[in-house]
């Protein structure tokens, strides 16, 4: 059936027959509208239970209390929808798009999230569509046993949301709040949790095998029964309490591309042996800022400037910095063991190739004695910098310039 918009009118008969179908009574027709328009109407209460809507579109329409068990919602539009106190129990919602909707205190047990596959028309190819829950409002919603795997719900708020023993592998939860949600059980390897809120979570038996638990505070999580073997995260001290914060506020810019949250900016500031390890401050501003053997180590500081900054002592080891600026920096006997510092090729704003490369800067760096074994640098001008006494054993220089063994 081709995409067609409902009349309100058509509606309720589709609903009445529908209603009819469900409790067995005669006249009643299963509801099958495949690629129809339920946009900005009202149906609340509606019992929808075994349904066929796929490709149906429900923006911005309000469907509170809704019934909707094992409906077929293939790749349905619900953003904006309100979706609050929903039963969608068991629903097929591969590849669903649900962003910014309304789904609190909403039960998706054993529902199917994960990525849906569509036919391209012009092409005959087939598409894979990932379920978008991103901005979504999830508190207290219950997704035990759920299939979500790939899906991303970046900035989503699941605070109390119960989500044990979902499948949850390589999910994006990107500066999602998971305050007090119950993960117990849950299986998220791979997963995104850059900034996510982890306080008061329940993470008993979760799998969190090569996950990315950037700019997290963990001193406050128990990790009890936790499987973290591959997984990035911060080790040891906790960060100043003002320093927690912008990480956090960084994180949300991370994951909404800017459009909320606020770059992390820590120029001028007494940061001396502060833990950054696992951190991810790509297009964080540091300059001047006094980071005396500061732990950078395995952390992603992507385009971040450290210009005329005290990083003496500093520990970079095993980090990205990539396209990073460190001119006029102090990095004496600072340590860049398996480092990557290489050039990072600019994207425009329709993620299209630019052929333009942003290379890291050292003009007027101080090496002195650092260690650079193993690390692999690129595309960098070291003319300007001093480097008496650096340790290259090993260290990769691809088409660099001023270096000295």
């Amino acid at each position: 059936m081709a995409d067609r918009n409902i009349p309100p009118h058509e509606v309720q008969v589709t609903l009445s027959r529908h209603a009819a179908f469900l409790a067995g009574r005669p006249g009643g027709t299963r509801l099958q509208q495949s690629g129809v328009h339920y946009e900005n109407l009202k149906l609340d209460g509606a019992k929808l239970d075994d349904a066929i809507l796929s490709r149906a579109g429900f923006g911005n329409a309000s469907l509170t209390n809704a019934e909707l068990r094992r409906a077929d919602l293939f790749c349905a539009d619900f953003q904006n929808a309100d979706l609050t106190r929903v039963v969608l129990d068991r629903a097929d919602l591969r590849g669903a798009n649900m962003g910014r909707a309304i789904l609190r205190n909403a039960s998706l047990s054993q529902v199917d999230l994960r990525p849906g596959q569509i036919m391209i028309a012009e092409t005959s190819e087939s598409k894979q569509v990932n379920a978008n829950l991103d901005g979504a409002k999830l508190d207290g919603a219950d997704f035990k046993n759920s299939q979500l795997d790939e899906a991303s719900m970046s900035v989503s708020s699941a605070t109390g949301a119960n989500f044990a023993n979902a499948s949850l592998f390589a999910v994006n939860l990107a500066g999602a709040d998971l305050g007090g949600a119950n993960l117990s059980g849950a299986k998220l390897k791979d997963a995104n949790l850059i900034g996510a809120n982890l306080a008061g979570a329940k993470l008993k038996g979760v799998d969190l095998r090569g996950a990315n638990l950037r700019n997290i505070d963990l001193s406050k999580v128990d990790l009890d029964g936790v499987s973290l073997q591959g997984a990035i995260y911060r080790k040891g001290d906790q960060l100043p309490e003002d320093v927690e914060a912008t990480l956090k506020a960084h994180s949300l810019w991370i994951a909404t591309n800017g459009a909320e949250g606020v770059r992390a900016v820590l120029s001028g500031q007494k940061l001396d042996g502060c833990n950054f390890s696992g951190c991810d401050l790509r297009g964080a501003e540091l300059h001047g800022a006094s980071l005396d053997g500061a732990d950078f180590s395995n952390a992603q500081m992507m385009f971040a400037s450290f210009v005329e900054a005290n990083l003496a002592k500093a520990n970079f080891d095993m980090a990205d910095l990539s396209g990073t600026n460190f001119v006029r920096a102090h990095l004496a006997a600072s340590r860049w063991r398996g480092a990557r510092v290489v050039g990072v090729e600019l994207y425009n704003a329709r993620n299209q190739r630019t052929g333009k490369v942003i290379y890291p800067r050292f003009e007027q760096a101080d090496l002195t004695a650092a260690d650079m074994r193993g690390a692999t640098f690129e595309g960098i001008d070291f003319s300007e910098a001093k480097m008496p006494g650096a340790n290259l054993q090993g260290a990769e220089f691809r088409e660099c310039i001023g270096i000295k063994r």
